[in-house]
């Protein structure tokens, strides 16, 4: 009896044995994964890094900021009512004001903007949680950008006649967004039908313009 005892307890000692050196990598892993996630963990200078110029400018940093937080233009958004509505189409309406006084902005899309303008509704508006503001007026859609209060979206809906000059319209909206003092704008080959883009890869930016399927845009977005 005292050998059979004498025994398990032999067994029972090696099983701990064996229980505890299983455990210890485990517990070894364990800490070294407190320990570095404790560190500090900066993000490593790529070069989708957006160049100091861009990181000065408040239109492409927040941008930047927008696509890397929310995603794109369809997502985030939260609905404006009562007053913050209204405040949002005022401030719209002053957008697209100046949006109007573009040379190379096509005669559809001119005359489209002035008839939501003179609308007296003040039309259905959202905000993200950066501040990002979406309004919609008529068949006019415009997104505005918080620090500057400048269009990063125009859609106009309904028959869409494209821009004689394309690559002048952008120019002049490159001006007006205040984006040209990025160095390395080039114009770039896209896919979608009707489109000229320019992209500035200091500034993570492409600057779009498409008439097509009856629909104007005019559209300014960060890219990874």
């Amino acid at each position: 009896m005292r050998r059979r005892l004498k025994s398990a307890g032999l067994w029972l000692l090696v099983l701990a044995l064996a229980a505890g050196s299983m455990a210890l990598p485990w517990m070894v892993c364990r800490g070294y994964d407190r320990e570095l996630f404790a560190q500090p963990r900066t993000r490593p200078a790529t070069d989708l890094a957006l160049s100091a110029a861009a990181r000065e400018n408040g239109f492409v940093s927040q941008l930047y900021e927008r696509q890397r937080l929310l995603g794109g233009w369809s997502e985030g958004w939260e609905p404006l009512e009562g007053e913050a509505a209204g405040a949002a189409a005022e401030n719209a309406r002053g957008t697209l004001l100046e949006l109007m006084k573009l040379e190379n902005l096509p005669d559809g899309a001119r005359q489209t903007v002035g008839e939501a303008l003179a609308q007296s509704g003040q039309g259905l508006a959202w905000r993200d949680e950066m501040g990002f503001v979406r309004v919609w007026l008529g068949d006019v859609y415009l997104i505005t950008e918080p620090v500057t209060g400048l269009p990063a979206r125009l859609s106009v809906y309904g028959p869409a006649d494209a821009p004689a000059d394309p690559m002048a319209l952008l120019e002049e909206w490159r001006a007006l967004l205040g984006v040209d003092v990025l160095p390395d704008w080039e114009e770039t080959q896209t896919v979608q039908a009707g489109a000229t883009e320019l992209r500035s890869v200091q500034g993570r930016l492409r600057l779009q313009v498409c008439a097509a399927h009856e629909t104007f845009l005019l559209e300014a977005a960060s890219f990874s």
